[in-house]
């Protein structure tokens, strides 16, 4: 086996000149492409050339980053790479371990002082609104929840010791609601997308039984509306083969709501079924992230609830839907309005905070948000 992938690794570097030199003289004469589908992004586009640029080095740098983005053939040569460093025994691409028909994300390490911030944020807003009740709900990635999925040998992060350290720096006015023991009991069922890093409406199922133990699968209608989600993970690999199976959960009890939007235009369902013909099919939960929503539902409930989220919260939100009058989603990263008047307008009762652990880590908006200085 070995001679064999030294084999492999003399053929590429051999080769591999003569590739670049051919994509730079055909890069030339095709068009630019806009946008990568396989990656979902942006490409570079080839630089204008002025004197400022010439001499700070931004068109060299700009000029290397299109011949990368621009390069002929790209998109094959993405999946081409992740073939054969699946064959070379590459247990990791960048920060995604290439694990037996899955791809999972390692746990990313903390901004300590950006997470610091947030957390003293969440204390200091809990305390000035004493008369709200203050949930934390974050949520492990499957890195921590099915890491016996991962390559042997694997060097992940500890992530179950970034949770602990961030629970302990909350006081008591926020309640907890630690959620892995319930997702860890159904590691082997599919509670993660294999080729995204976010996870199914199982997983968010499983997580809000901890919220509310008396529900039961057989209280929803689910139902399948994609067979060929292929997610960021995949994209970001190169991966192929890999697809995934997005369901939704509709409460069988459910009582007629409306969605507004921040435009102040209204819908009827919390589901976007425009975006299963898209690349992003995710965002077929609520619409995918908007900086704020809400949720007016008939039921006697006499809670109003805001979420302070991230994209995680999106296939949540489906299950609390009989638990509240009203439901408002605040996204920090594109919220910049006044929180206080929100409070005030839609007769806040609770407050929940809904992240997965890979995204608050690194967060740097809901300090900001909360009125943090």
């Amino acid at each position: 086996m070995k001679k064999y992938q030294n084999l492999v690794r003399r053929t590429i570097t051999l080769c591999m000149p003569v590739i670049l030199i051919l994509g730079l003289v055909v890069n030339l004469v095709f068009p630019d492409h806009e946008l990568s589908f396989v990656e979902n992004r942006s490409l570079q586009r080839f630089p204008e050339m002025d004197r400022t640029s010439m001499m700070d080095g931004s068109f060299e740098t700009k000029l290397s980053s299109w011949f990368a983005d621009q390069f002929v053939g790209r998109n094959s040569f993405i999946h081409l790479r992740y073939g054969m460093l699946k064959l070379l025994g590459q247990k990791k691409i960048d920060d995604i371990y290439l694990c037996k028909n899955q791809l999972i994300e390692d746990a990313k390490l903390p901004n300590k002082e950006q997470m610091a911030r947030n957390l003293s944020a969440i204390n200091k807003f809990a305390k000035s609104h004493s008369d709200l009740n203050t949930t934390f709900l974050l949520v492990p990635n499957a890195v921590s929840i099915q890491e016996d999925h991962l390559p042997y040998l694997s060097d992940e992060n500890d992530q179950n010791k970034i949770m602990d350290s961030i629970y302990k720096k909350l006081k008591s006015s926020v309640s907890i609601v630690d959620v892995r023991k319930n997702l860890k009991k159904h590691s082997d069922e599919y509670i993660y997308y294999k080729s995204d890093h976010h996870w199914t409406s199982l997983g968010a199922f499983y997580a809000y039984q901890k919220l509310n133990d008396a529900v039961s699968l057989n209280d929803y209608e689910q139902m399948v509306v994609s067979k060929n989600f292929k997610g960021t993970l995949a994209n970001g690999t190169g991966s192929f083969g890999i697809k995934d199976t997005i369901s939704i959960f509709v409460n069988k009890k459910l009582n007629d709501y409306y969605v507004q939007e921040a435009d102040n235009k209204k819908k009827g369902s919390i589901y976007d079924s425009s975006f299963i013909d898209s690349k992003d099919q995710y965002s077929v939960f609520l619409g995918g992230n908007k900086s704020i929503q809400r949720i007016e539902l008939e039921n006697n409930s006499k809670k109003h609830l805001l979420i302070f989220k991230d994209s995680y919260a999106n296939s949540f939100v489906q299950f609390l839907m009989n638990d509240y009058r009203t439901i408002t989603i605040v996204d920090p990263r594109y919220y910049n309005e006044n929180i206080e008047k929100v409070i005030q307008e839609d007769f806040i009762t609770d407050v929940m905070y809904l992240y997965n652990t890979n995204t608050f880590v690194e967060d740097t908006s809901l300090a900001d948000v909360l009125g943090e200085e």
